[in-house]
């Protein structure tokens, strides 16, 4: 029985950090940092490199700076491991196939949202058990 209030709950508390979850992600990505904390993508095209700086953009490394439209539609789904982040946005798809790990967390917010997440289930398990 507590196991699967635990879930429950733990499931309860990932729902409120939500926003928080996909805010970290889309830091991540607005830096081209994949999960492992790697840069997804070594630099531009020399052509590229040359039509941002004009334009006034870095060009350091790939920002990865996506579609407003995809950004908006992400949600996290929990899934066996933990959760997931997702958007139904077709734009999506071609993100997961060249950018490899670029939706989840890297190590120090995982433990951010662990430690949270831990925090508040601690006090919810506490009233189950004195209940």
């Amino acid at each position: 029985m507590l196991p699967a209030f635990i879930k429950k709950e733990g499931k309860k508390i990932l729902k409120g950090d939500q926003q928080r979850i996909i805010d970290m992600v889309k830091a991540q990505q607005h830096a081209g940092v994949n999960v492992e904390g790697e840069q997804m993508q070594g630099g531009y095209s020399k052509g590229y490199r040359k039509r941002r700086s004009k334009k006034g953009l870095q060009t350091g490394f790939v920002d990865l700076h996506f579609t407003g439209k995809m950004h908006k539609g992400l949600k996290v789904r929990p899934v066996k491991s933990g959760v997931d982040v997702r958007s139904h946005e077709p734009y999506e798809y071609y993100v997961r196939a060249n950018f490899p790990k670029s939706f989840g967390l890297i190590e120090p917010n995982a433990e951010l949202i662990a430690s949270h997440v831990a925090n508040l289930l601690a006090v919810q398990m506490k009233k189950f058990l004195v209940a």
